[in-house]
């Protein structure tokens, strides 16, 4: 009963927190056309929605749904790599239903582990799965900072105006590249994890054959540094896509930004929002857009308009997943698991 109290404590704590954002958020928002300080008359939110470029939206649906098949097919790739056979189209099927858990239903259960909760029950390997989730998401979250990591150093390289603005999403995208990296090399470098002395650590934990089962999922990927290195460009095929999508919807609603912002400062919203400080990241994703894109011309209005598009449009693209939902995961047939024991 306890265990229960605290996760709707905290799961109200999340959501007062997600309440406030937004509240500061829509008291910036100007729903009709307005007159600003300069004079001039400037769109409102119910203009920005009502005047969006039909056909730059519908390349931006194609955009936000391209990226679920790519990753579906990086997370598929990791799964390969450790010799578990699930078809593509149900690793498809699979993603779906994380996305949509992660997008539809936050805060009840993580899509991530409602994927490896059915991928599981295709293989007797049922912590290699999770541990090919965990690299996953790894892999994602490195590709991630990595983006914003290049355009920064571009940008200093280059004297580019607007570096003195660059401080704080420096230091967050060095602090997340830094740990990623640290996470990812200890994980997959046997000597680095000798090095540490790591092992009479490890073997003072619970649960060990678990521990040591997965120690030997990431040994294996730990062998395969080169095909790890493909699901990272797989991975950044994906998130271009992601973010050209988001950049679409903008110019779709008359944004004013240059491209480059949108591939300095999606990834690091997202990034932000990937903390577990509210639902699905709501609240967190609209205040940081305003905080890094509501900026010269671009009104607040505008820029709570995009927000909204690059929630609700992926949203959208993830309803497939209530299908499957709804139908079930197909589960491996009898003579497939039996092919695997043998193997």
């Amino acid at each position: 009963m306890k265990k229960k109290t605290r996760k709707i404590l905290i799961l109200t704590v999340k959501l007062l927190v997600a309440a406030a954002l937004l509240a500061m958020v829509i008291r910036k928002v100007h729903w009709s056309d307005y007159v600003g300080p300069d004079g001039q008359v400037h769109q409102g939110f119910a203009a920005t929605i009502t005047q969006a470029d039909p056909y730059l939206l519908v390349a931006a649906f194609v955009c936000f749904l391209t990226p679920l098949f790519i990753l579906a097919f990086r997370w598929w790739y990791l799964l390969r790599l450790q010799r578990i056979e699930i078809s593509f189209r149900e690793v498809v099927r699979l993603t779906f239903l994380g996305t949509f858990f992660n997008y539809v239903v936050p805060g009840a259960v993580s899509g991530d582990l409602v994927k490896a909760y059915y991928a599981a029950k295709h293989t007797d390997r049922k912590i290699a799965v999770l541990v090919s989730v965990f690299i996953d998401r790894a892999l994602g979250l490195l590709e991630f900072v990595m983006l914003p990591a290049v355009v920064i150093a571009v940008m200093y390289a280059l004297g580019a105006e607007g570096t003195d603005r660059l401080t704080t999403p420096a230091i967050i995208v060095s602090a997340v590249l830094v740990v990623t990296v640290v996470t990812l090399a200890v994980l997959l470098s046997g000597r680095l994890r000798r090095f540490l002395r790591l092992g009479k650590i490890i073997s003072r934990l619970p649960m060990q054959r678990y521990i040591t089962l997965a120690g030997e999922a990431v040994s294996l990927y730990g062998r395969r540094k080169a095909s790890l290195t493909n699901a990272v460009g797989i991975t950044f095929v994906g998130q271009t896509v992601f973010i050209i999508g988001i950049m679409l919807s903008a110019w779709s609603l008359g944004l004013d930004v240059a491209w480059y912002k949108f591939f300095l400062y999606v990834p690091i919203i997202y990034i932000i929002a990937a903390v577990p400080i509210s639902p699905g990241g709501l609240g967190v994703v609209e205040f940081f857009f305003l905080a890094f894109f509501a900026v010269g011309a671009v009104s607040e209005s505008e820029v709570l308009a995009l927000a909204l598009v690059a929630r609700l449009v992926p949203m959208f693209c993830s309803l497939p997943g209530l299908v499957v939902a709804w139908t079930g995961p197909k589960l491996p047939r009898a003579e497939q698991i039996r092919a695997e024991l043998t193997d």
